[in-house]
């Protein structure tokens, strides 16, 4: 393949998350499936997705055991809804989060690792997007926040599509995790996850799922997908193409498939997505690039 126009490909308005062919075609054939109402789906799901997480290979996490209270949620953003829903005017985010938060509140308080303070909800990405990794301050954060006694509540919607992640959850600051198959199996409108939490409140979330409210055919579909394309799915599939992109165009890596970063004239660096130069070098052995 032609490598000298490959920039134009590079996306630096807002960077895609993974979604191929095969994807897509997998999505087809499952809507062509017979689909039965199964009254075990929502413990199934559970469970699957639980195993499905603990069964990387690339990335290793801990501490969900602490986690025991366990709901379905339509994506990490309803998740984030409900907390916006419950605790809204006391949430905070730290510089460059994921810009949802913005969209929900354009005049949400950014706090500092030195500006948090008592009384402040914190929502915090792991990874984080403008870094495709772990946020370099996070352990400072979460103990701040033990320390001030300022509840976490960790967005973990890139956890699956990454590699190299090591975190353990189980920090007495984080209240609960937010996960979604969007970004780590292409179902970003067929978003599905799973919310885990230390312990309940009586938010929408919690009230759905008591009352059966999930959507059954989301389940059952992320039951398809993280059964036949299971853990690290991305990563296998595009992980040595992504070397490929990001030494041929002098992109440093990030530990998510979807982005690299990017430097610029002011030597910093920002992220920028590779999803469009990933699926057309796809049909290509890495060696024959």
């Amino acid at each position: 393949m032609n490598t000298l126009r490959w920039d134009l490909l590079l996306q630096r308005e807002r960077p895609q998350a993974m979604y191929d062919k095969e994807v897509h075609g997998l999505i087809k054939k499952l809507f062509a499936e017979n689909f039965a109402d199964d009254p075990n789906l929502r413990k199934k799901f559970l469970e699957t997705f639980d195993a499905w997480i603990m069964g990387s290979q690339l990335n290793q996490i801990s501490g969900l055991d602490s986690f025991p209270d366990r709901d379905v949620i339509v994506g990490v953003t309803q998740y984030l809804d409900d907390l916006y829903q419950m605790f809204g005017p006391r949430i905070v985010v730290i510089e460059n989060e994921y810009r949802y938060h913005w969209r929900l509140n354009p005049n949400i308080t950014v706090r500092s690792l030195a500006t948090l303070q008592t009384g402040d909800i914190l929502i915090l990405s792991m990874p984080f997007p403008q870094c495709g990794d772990i946020h370099p301050q996070t352990n400072l954060i979460l103990q701040k926040c033990a320390d001030l006694n300022i509840p976490v509540h960790i967005d973990s919607c890139w956890y699956g599509c990454t590699r190299d992640i090591t975190f353990n959850y189980d920090h007495s600051a984080i209240q609960s995790v937010g996960f979604s198959l969007s970004k780590s199996l292409g179902l970003g409108v067929n978003r599905i996850g799973v919310r885990y939490a230390r312990k309940r409140w009586n938010g929408p979330v919690s009230l759905i799922n008591d009352f059966n409210m999930t959507i059954h055919v989301l389940m059952w579909m992320g039951i398809q997908f993280m059964t036949r394309l299971g853990p690290d799915f991305w990563q296998k599939k595009y992980g040595k193409h992504y070397v490929h992109v990001c030494s041929t165009l002098n992109l440093q890596p990030t530990k998510a498939i979807h982005i690299a970063l990017e430097q610029k004239k002011d030597s910093s660096h920002s992220p920028v997505g590779v999803r469009r130069l990933l699926r057309k070098l796809g049909d290509f052995p890495c060696e024959n690039l």
